[in-house]
């Protein structure tokens, strides 16, 4: 088995995902959730609803919960702990699925869409906006529960 130690540079992860081709290392999951840094802490609120990631519910205004998939509920709390900035489709697919993106992987806008679908239909339109040849922008305010 290989070590890789990778930093930036595309010989770097060029030789890593030849490696992954040959065979020669093993890829060892995706690793923790997306939110695992967040377990333990209270909810969080924005536009009407609360997440919470310790029961990995998220709920309207009046309380009613609204379904989400792993992937969707892991995507929304990278969101959350990242409001206001342009997260590129690579850092969401890492955070996500634990590889690099591929120019032709649609998944994450896919993804983005059926999230944006579902928050939409429970009256918070447009939190996540497109940043063109970026990514997306969660846009609105970000409060745990108990902060003013």
């Amino acid at each position: 088995m290989q070590i890789f130690v990778v930093g930036e540079s595309r010989p770097d992860l060029a030789a890593v995902e030849a490696a992954l081709r040959l065979g020669r290392v093993e890829f060892l999951g995706r690793g923790a959730p997306a939110a695992a840094p967040f377990r333990g802490l209270g909810p969080f609120r924005f536009a009407g609803l609360t997440l919470d990631p310790a029961t990995r519910d998220l709920r309207d205004a009046a309380g009613a919960r609204v379904d989400l998939t792993s992937f969707e509920f892991d995507l929304l709390v990278v969101f959350l702990g990242r409001p206001g900035e342009a997260i590129s489709r690579a850092e969401l697919t890492h955070a996500l699925k634990g590889r690099t993106w591929d120019v032709f992987d649609r998944s994450i806008d896919t993804l983005v869409a059926r999230l944006r679908k579902k928050i939409d239909q429970v009256g918070a339109p447009s939190l996540i906006r497109s940043a063109r040849g970026v990514g997306y922008v969660f846009c609105a305010p970000v409060a745990r529960c108990g902060e003013v």
